[in-house]
């Protein structure tokens, strides 16, 4: 108990520290709806109602603090949406690792709807937006998010069929708090963003909150457990963060189907992905409205993938392609400029460069004097079975070589260095 206390108040002592230097968020904090300050508060503002057994104790407020209990806190104020928000959960929890019947709800929820506790301490009906962070369903720890209209009632049983988006989330029994952020913008096509420590949970614009006022809640139950759902911070802001705005780099896993497969031949069971439609069947139970529904899961989730980055990679591969082909244009018609009027037949004469004539002049002379040398011992050759001749012309051949070997040596080097020379010159030209 004193480690769990030393942990939290560090936990704290940092997040103070964090709030003590100025933050460049862009808008301001509302204050009216934001709390920001729970390690310096005694109690709540007036502007927020704890319920159920929630107490705030060492500067958090612990929605459920013993075994079988619930809890919440709710805005007492009504919030006038205008144009944009985003709100900031800071949450955590402890004391329990597995399954379990309870969970965590956030809420953006009508101000004017009935109010009741039965859906994880908050309303069964709703008209907005449940955020359910729990570990009861088929995929273990998850945040799901589920719209009402105020119409439906929905319990802990069958929630899960009415989830639009959700993402795989690993929660429980961590001291390290998370942060839960809702974005919402109806400016850009209605806007609607979920992200987990700046990771992205779900990014949509199909849904489209009415112009009303709304209340903002946090809720839990942990059921038959001493799970302790705690609620450390919350922020509220007007307008969109720029953390809002990170692209989807860091996009969290989301849930996957997969079925148990039996080998006929060796029998051996394995789990092999499938896709929903196979799942519900195959192709011919799915009806024209499923196929929709698809479609627009499909087209939510094209939408919730930024591209802006690709965009921008793409630009940066065009702008190299661009320069890349004026060089080969510079290069084309240099050659061109080179080029020799058109012969008898119509064809172009062969091209050559200017630059290696010199070098073709250096070759040949190399070559007459080897041809020369060549001629010299064929002649010695024959001399030497004179009766006078033979010695006289192996010391002139020997003095020959012996001169010529060096002379050679030169101006093989002068050739090779004229021949870097001028291709240092055309690569500069070309350039």
């Amino acid at each position: 108990m004193l480690f769990h206390n030393v942990i939290t108040l560090a936990v704290f002592a940092q997040q103070a520290v964090s709030h003590a230097v100025e933050k460049n968020r862009g808008p301001a904090l509302n204050q009216d709806f934001s709390l920001p300050d729970l390690i310096q508060a005694k109690k709540l503002p007036k502007t927020w109602a704890l319920g159920g057994q929630a107490l705030l104790e060492e500067g958090r407020v612990v929605l459920t603090p013993k075994k079988a209990t619930k809890g919440s806190v709710w805005s007492q104020n009504e919030y006038p949406l205008d144009n944009s928000f985003t709100a900031e959960w800071t949450i955590r929890s402890t004391n329990h690792q597995g399954k379990s019947e309870g969970g965590l709800a956030m809420w953006f929820v009508g101000a004017k709807g009935a109010v009741d506790t039965e859906l994880y301490n908050g309303p069964s009906k709703f008209d907005g937006l449940q955020l359910l962070i729990d570990n009861n369903g088929a995929l273990g720890g998850t945040l799901r998010a589920h719209l009402n209209d105020g119409n439906k009632q929905l319990t802990s049983s069958d929630v899960y069929g009415d989830t639009f988006a959700s993402c795989l989330l690993a929660y429980q029994d961590s001291t390290v708090p998370l942060t839960v952020r809702l974005t919402y913008d109806s400016s850009d096509n209605h806007l609607l963003k979920v992200q987990v420590d700046n990771r992205v949970c779900f990014q949509t614009r199909m849904v489209k909150f009415p112009i009303q006022s709304y209340k903002f809640g946090i809720t839990a139950e942990n059921a038959d457990n001493e799970e302790s759902f705690e609620l450390l911070e919350f922020e509220l802001y007007d307008s969109v963060l720029e953390e809002s705005l990170l692209p989807n780099v860091n996009v969290m896993e989301q849930p996957r189907f997969v079925t148990k497969v039996i080998n006929q031949k060796t029998g051996e069971e394995e789990l092999v992905e499938k896709t929903a439609l196979e799942m519900n069947g195959g192709a011919d139970s799915v009806s024209n409205l499923d196929l929709l529904l698809k479609l627009n899961r499909i087209e939510g989730k094209v939408l919730a993938n930024d591209i802006g980055m690709l965009s921008k990679t793409i630009d940066e591969l065009i702008q190299i392609q661009t320069l890349q082909s004026r060089k080969l244009d510079k290069v084309i018609a240099l050659f061109a400029s080179r080029k020799s009027s058109s012969g008898q037949d119509g064809e172009d004469s062969e091209v050559v460069d200017e630059s290696f004539k010199e070098f073709f002049k250096m070759d040949e002379k190399l070559e007459k004097l080897l041809l020369e040398q060549q001629r010299i011992r064929d002649a010695s050759k024959q001399n030497s079975f004179g009766e006078n001749g033979g010695p006289h012309i192996d010391e002139i051949v020997r003095k020959l070589t012996i001169w010529l070997m060096p002379l050679v040596a030169v101006m093989m080097v002068m050739a090779y260095y004229t021949f870097k020379i001028r291709q240092e010159i055309v690569k500069t030209k070309l350039l």
